[in-house]
């Protein structure tokens, strides 16, 4: 199984300049951070299929320079978020080749009717929002009930509230319809940050529960466990359908030393096991002639007074 450490923040967006993003990391692995997401944006309405080809979704981008750099002190992994408006983008994905090479995939729908489907069909592991965008869907209770059976999360990004007061504002307004419609379950926080300095700790970041309009217990939840479900969806939905080989080094051989050993064990145990049944035999034979030697007397000693 995987292996990953909190605290998690699966949304720090890509920088082209390396300088920006050591900064960012360098930040996070002094917050105590020590599994990230860079996250990848793809505009799926603009139809770009046709430069691609028929692949439409990109390829990740490479950071392999900065996982070896920072090594055991964080893990990076790649998440790329698709802003899409039309429902056919499920085909897309499944004929995709470059999006089984991302760790995390999140949808961004941009209508009501794309929200919907991002909750109930949509092939991925995250529901998202930017309110930078101008995006104010509120999603409905049903498919916020459908989307939690189907084991998907909802995220709340603390960046764009810290940046702005109007994105402060439609986050918190998101926040509260989460809580309204399903309770505020399956949510993760995270930063969304631009900046080193909109970074803030994992417990600064779970007291945002209160102004979110979770618990206490759930605003934990958001930057540990529920991170952490998060990830194992995500592995099993790419590596759900593979084929594993098992190679064995040949059966099992006792040598004889090790039969002999068990066998006078086993031979140790039996006799300890008679010996205590003979001595329990005793115990009972000498407290049965007690009792008659017990009982006999007073008969003796009322025959002579007669």
């Amino acid at each position: 199984m995987e292996q990953t450490k909190p605290f998690y923040d699966f949304c720090i967006p890509f920088n082209k300049d390396d300088k920006v993003m050591r900064a960012l990391l360098s930040e996070l692995v002094e917050l105590g951070y020590k599994t990230i997401a860079i996250d990848q944006s793809f505009d799926h309405s603009r139809k770009e299929a046709g430069k691609r080809g028929s692949e439409m979704f990109p390829e990740p981008h490479k950071v392999e320079h900065l996982r070896k750099e920072f090594g055991d002190k964080l893990r990076i992994l790649q998440r790329i978020t698709i802003l899409y408006v039309d429902v056919n983008v499920s085909h897309a994905m499944s004929v995709s080749l470059n999006l089984r090479k991302f760790n995390l995939i999140a949808g961004q729908p941009k209508t009501d009717a794309a929200l919907t489907h991002c909750c109930t069909n949509f092939n991925g592991d995250l529901v998202t929002f930017d309110p930078a965008a101008g995006s104010r869907l509120m999603v409905n209770r049903k498919a916020y009930q459908v989307a939690v059976r189907r084991g998907m999360f909802f995220e709340i990004k603390y960046g764009p509230a810290i940046a702005d007061s109007n994105n402060r504002k439609d986050m918190i307004k998101v926040a509260h319809n989460y809580g309204i419609k399903g309770k505020s379950r399956n949510i993760i926080f995270s930063s969304g940050a631009a900046h080193q300095f909109q970074l803030r700790g994992p417990y600064d970041v779970a007291n945002l529960a209160f102004i979110f309009g979770l618990s206490e217990d759930q605003g934990k939840k958001a930057v540990d466990r529920h991170c952490r479900q998060l990830f194992l969806r995500a592995e099993s939905r790419r590596l759900g359908k593979t084929i594993m080989f098992v190679k064995g080094g040949g059966p099992i051989v006792f040598s004889d030393s090790s039969e002999d050993d068990q066998s006078d064990s086993l031979e140790d145990e039996m006799e300890g096991c008679l010996k205590e049944e003979e001595l329990d035999e005793e115990d009972d034979e000498d407290n049965g002639d007690n009792n008659e030697e017990t009982e006999n007397k007073p008969a003796n000693k009322r025959l002579k007074i007669a």
